[in-house]
């Protein structure tokens, strides 16, 4: 692994007492875990490295730097922007046509803070502003409805076909909009963002929330992890560069619900879904709500490791080192948890907590596997742990044994999110000349 780590036996011999130091860390100004903060993982918070697995950083970095140069950053300029109606198109990757032109907000958002970030990140080409203003532009001209939400789908050239119904339209548009004012200043759009927020944050806490628009229609009430896990990124996103009291407590909201209430942490799962007071479905038939699935009893990988290293990025931002270190032990749990080794590797999820002790699951699509990594990537940067690097190798060997890649259709989050903060990431390391960040230390 070329690591050098000095004092590493005695750091490893230690890490029992990690919890300890944590919490005298806490001492001098910091909340306690509610959850237990030692983390789940060995760490080399003083050593350093120049490779991760069999790559050296400097060709992983070239890998991702080719994949969003050659594939993310052509592919959606290309055919991603509507050039004679505005705002975004959704082609297939893999045949670069057009299987629907209608124009969904879930989508749309995501795409506005592609084209943003973008332009905040790399190289602030003019190209990238000119997509993501027009956009935005008409977006806010077409999409609006009332309550401070968006229409939910449209067709191309913007007559509404469904209006507001799914609230991660409303979570996506925010994505996008405090990116674009993070870009250009835009009050408007810092504006509506934060309007948007708050209107999102209403429905998910009403009490005849139903949870439609992704997924089946649940109970009323119902709480989803994803629910959460997707509106905290933005919340991070944006007040990372904005500051507000009322978001700020919303994103911890979100972290609380995420840590203390879908996880179960002496299980090692978290549940998908919860009913109107946090607790999980009854086992019987009272929550078995259609015929062929229970979706009550779900156990996703895919929006837990998210959510694992989303309340990381948002430890980041706020210095909580135990909150940080909780989202690296979900994580690293998540990993233990859904990642099947069989044939070329991936991650499954589970219908119900007898399949998850059986281990009896079905593949979680490919896609999912960027989260997985970047995962991996951000416990790498901030404590070069040994388990987190030999987690990276094993999922980025699963990579190279899909000849074509982890995803050749058009997804608009998840792959070019995965890139473009696997590049940053990398960067970062290699800027350290190959050091943990200074977080943990």
């Amino acid at each position: 692994l070329a690591l050098s780590v000095p004092g590493f036996e005695a750091e490893a011999a230690q890490a029992a007492s990690q919890g300890k130091a944590a919490d005298d860390q806490n001492a001098r100004g910091r909340q306690k875990s509610p959850t237990g903060s030692a983390p789940f993982c060995r760490t080399n918070l003083n050593g350093s490295i120049s490779k991760i697995g069999k790559w050296s950083l400097d060709d992983l970095h070239r890998h991702y730097q080719k994949q969003l140069a050659e594939d993310t950053i052509a592919f959606w300029e290309t055919y991603g922007i509507d050039r004679e109606y505005g705002g975004y198109l959704w082609p297939d990757k893999k045949t670069k046509t057009y299987q629907n032109t209608d124009k969904d907000l879930y989508s749309q958002g995501r795409l506005l803070w592609l084209f943003s970030f973008l332009y905040n990140n790399f190289g602030k080409a003019p190209k990238h502003f000119a997509a993501a203003r027009q956009g935005k532009e008409a977006l806010v001209k077409h999409c609006r409805v009332p309550g401070g939400h968006w229409g939910t789908l449209y067709s191309r050239d913007w007559k509404m076909k469904q209006g507001f119904l799914d609230i991660y339209a409303d979570v996506y548009m925010v994505l996008g909009l405090q990116e674009y004012f993070k870009a250009t200043g835009d009050q408007e759009a810092r504006k509506l963002a934060l309007e948007t927020a708050y209107a999102a944050n209403k429905i998910v806490l009403a009490p005849d929330y139903l949870g439609a628009g992704h997924g089946p229609v649940y109970e009323p009430g119902i709480k989803r992890l994803g629910t959460w896990v997707h509106l905290l990124f933005p919340l991070t996103q944006f007040l990372s560069h904005t500051q507000d009291e009322g978001l700020d407590r919303i994103a911890r909201f979100c972290v609380r619900n995420i840590l203390t209430k879908h996880w179960q942490r002496d299980k090692g799962f978290a549940w998908e879904c919860l009913d109107h007071q946090y607790q999980p479905y009854s086992q019987d038939y009272l929550s078995q709500w259609v015929k062929d699935y229970d979706w009550a009893h779900q156990i996703l990988g895919w929006h837990t490791v998210q959510g694992a290293y989303k309340v990381m990025l948002e430890a980041v931002r706020l210095g909580n080192r135990q909150m940080f270190n909780d989202g690296l032990t979900l994580g690293f749990q998540t990993l233990r948890t859904h990642w099947n080794s069989a044939g070329n590797g991936g991650p499954q999820e589970y219908d119900s907590l007898d399949g998850l002790k059986k281990r009896v699951g079905k593949p979680e699509p490919d896609p999912a596997i960027y989260d997985y990594l970047m995962f991996t990537l951000l416990a790498i940067e901030h404590t070069l742990s040994p388990d987190a690097i030999e987690w990276f190798e094993t999922i980025y060997t699963a990579v190279l044994k899909r000849p074509e890649g982890i995803y050749t259709g058009s997804l608009t989050l998840h792959e070019p999110r995965g890139v473009m903060f696997g590049v940053l990431t990398l960067q970062r390391i290699m800027e350290r000349g190959g050091k943990a960040s200074r977080f943990l230390k």
